[in-house]
C-alpha cells in the first residue's frame, strides 16, 4: 500500500471512529479539547473555529452540544474544578498517618500541587476569574468549600481521638485552604508544571505549618 492510499485509509478509519462516538462521548471529547485551548488563550481570544478544529468536529457540531462559546467555557471551568477535587481526593487517600504538624505540611503541599497538575490545572480557573468573574467566583467559592470538607474529613480520619482535632478543623483549615488554593492558582497562572512547582509548594506548606503550630500552641496554653 502506497503512502497516499495509507493516508486515505487512515482518514476513512478515523472518520468511522468519530461517527461511532455517542453523544456524551462527543461532548466529553469537545470539553477535553476545549480545556487545552482555553488554557492557552483564555475565553475571549479563543475562537470557535479553533475549538472545533482541536476537537475534530465541525462548528455546527460544536454548537449542537454547546449553544454558545460562553456555555462551553462555563462547563470547561466546572469540569476543571471537579477534576482538581478528584485529584486531591486521590492524593489524600494515599496520605500516611503522621503527627499533626507533618500532616498539615503534607496536605497543604498536596493542595497546592493539585492546582498545577495537567488534569485539573488551575490556569482555567484563573482565566475564568479574569474574564467571567461573577460565574467563575461562584465555582471557586464552591471548590474552596469542597476542599475544606476534604481537609476536615481527613482530620476526622487521622485524628479522630486527638484533642487537636477541633483546633485543626476550626482554626487551621479555613485559612490554610484559602491560602493554598490561592498560591496554587498563582503558580498555575505562571505556567508552573509539577516539577518546577514542587519546591515552591513545599516552602509554602512550611509556612502553613507555622500557622498551625501557633494555633495549636495557643490552644495548649489556653485555660481549661
Amino acid at each position: 500500500m502506497n503512502t497516499q492510499s495509507a493516508n486515505k485509509q487512515r482518514a476513512k478509519w478515523t472518520k468511522s471512529v468519530r461517527h461511532r462516538l455517542s453523544g456524551e462521548q462527543r461532548r466529553q471529547q469537545i470539553l477535553q479539547a476545549s480545556e487545552v485551548q482555553f488554557a492557552i488563550s483564555g475565553f475571549r481570544a479563543t475562537t470557535t473555529v479553533s475549538l472545533a478544529k482541536a476537537a475534530g468536529v465541525s462548528e455546527p457540531v460544536l454548537y449542537s452540544h454547546f449553544s454558545t462559546k460562553q456555555n462551553l467555557f462555563r462547563e470547561v471551568v466546572q469540569r476543571n474544578a471537579q477534576d482538581r477535587l478528584k485529584n486531591l481526593r486521590g492524593r489524600f487517600v494515599s496520605m500516611p498517618d503522621l503527627d499533626p504538624l507533618k500532616w498539615v505540611e503534607r496536605i497543604a503541599e498536596s493542595t497546592v500541587m493539585a492546582c498545577v497538575e495537567a488534569s485539573g490545572n488551575a490556569s482555567i480557573m484563573a482565566w475564568g476569574l479574569m474574564e467571567i468573574p461573577q460565574f467563575a467566583a461562584e465555582i471557586y467559592r464552591s471548590e474552596i468549600g469542597s476542599t475544606e470538607e476534604l481537609w476536615i474529613a481527613e482530620i476526622g480520619t487521622h485524628f479522630a481521638d486527638s484533642p487537636m482535632r477541633t483546633s485543626l478543623a476550626v482554626q487551621v483549615v479555613p485559612y490554610a485552604v484559602h491560602a493554598c488554593m490561592a498560591f496554587g492558582l498563582w503558580l498555575a497562572t505562571l505556567h508552573h508544571k509539577p516539577a518546577t512547582a514542587r519546591d515552591h509548594a513545599r516552602q509554602y506548606a512550611s509556612g502553613i505549618v507555622e500557622v498551625a503550630r501557633a494555633a495549636l500552641d495557643f490552644r495548649s496554653k489556653s485555660p481549661a
